[in-house]
């Protein structure tokens, strides 16, 4: 044993503490060895004597019973602090609280499964009014014609802003040129064109056609062949408004002839 094991053991071997006998016979084996750890067992056992003299000095003595009566008095005197219940929720606000639970699922699903079987919005723009019964009649005369196709490949009548193609002209038939004289006064129109950048993006919502008459020059602010002979004349045209109430775009309505395009 060294003196540093031995300064963990000394407390219980001044004291004369139930400790193992092969430590104990190891202490005092130290002790024969080590005369530092030999002075400073004998202090701890002459201190360890006067403590145990001075408590048997002092077990006789007690403190005066007026001294008793005046703690016990003041002891008397301290009001106690009651402890407070814990109050446990009511069964009425746990089903309250249940209640509220159940209506606000209730009113999601609700509201998912509204939002689920809403029909699809019309989008785009509503239809234009019907043609009226002349127009109608002038087109299925020209459709009874046997060689249609080839004709309206030959006229095509949509023509879209700022890019009209024109085909090379070839020798008619006499039934093509009935056919060719129908189609010039067969009310045709143009794509709609945007009347500012960017507008024709803002009809996502719907809108609404409106047709007008409007000074045949405007039909060049579109990019489109204007007669000069013909300018002081008016043309139709179907004006798509959005929800806002603005226009948005624009498509110019008549005959070939009136449109000035080639025929």
């Amino acid at each position: 044993m060294n003196c540093q094991r031995f300064d963990d053991i000394i407390n219980d071997v001044a004291r004369e503490q139930i400790m193992d006998a092969t430590l104990r016979h190891e202490a005092f084996r130290h002790i024969g060895e080590c005369p530092t750890c030999a002075a400073r067992l004998n202090d701890e056992q002459a201190l360890t004597r006067q403590l145990q003299d001075f408590a048997l000095t002092t077990k006789s003595m007690s403190a005066p019973e007026r001294v008793e009566a005046h703690l016990l008095e003041a002891f008397d005197s301290q009001s106690l602090v009651r402890r407070q219940p814990v109050r446990r929720a009511s069964g009425s606000r746990y089903w309250l609280a249940a209640v509220a639970a159940l209506v606000l699922i209730a009113c999601a699903l609700f509201i998912a499964r509204s939002w689920q079987t809403r029909p699809p919005q019309e989008a785009g723009v509503t239809n234009r009014p019907e043609r009226p019964e002349a127009d109608r009649h002038e087109v299925s005369a020209a459709s009874s014609l046997p060689d249609e196709k080839e004709n309206q490949n030959q006229h095509p009548t949509v023509f879209r802003a700022r890019s009209t193609r024109y085909r090379k002209e070839r020798p008619l038939s006499p039934a093509s040129n009935a056919l060719a004289a129908n189609l010039l006064n067969t009310e045709i129109t143009t794509d709609f064109l945007p009347v500012t950048y960017g507008s024709m993006a803002n009809l996502d919502a719907g809108g609404q056609i409106v047709r007008v008459e409007l000074p045949r020059t405007t039909m060049a602010n579109f990019g489109l062949p204007v007669n000069m002979e013909r300018s002081d004349e008016r043309i139709k045209a179907d004006v798509l408004l959005g929800v806002d109430g603005l226009a948005h775009a624009i498509r110019f309505v008549g005959k070939r002839r009136s449109l000035d395009l080639p025929k």
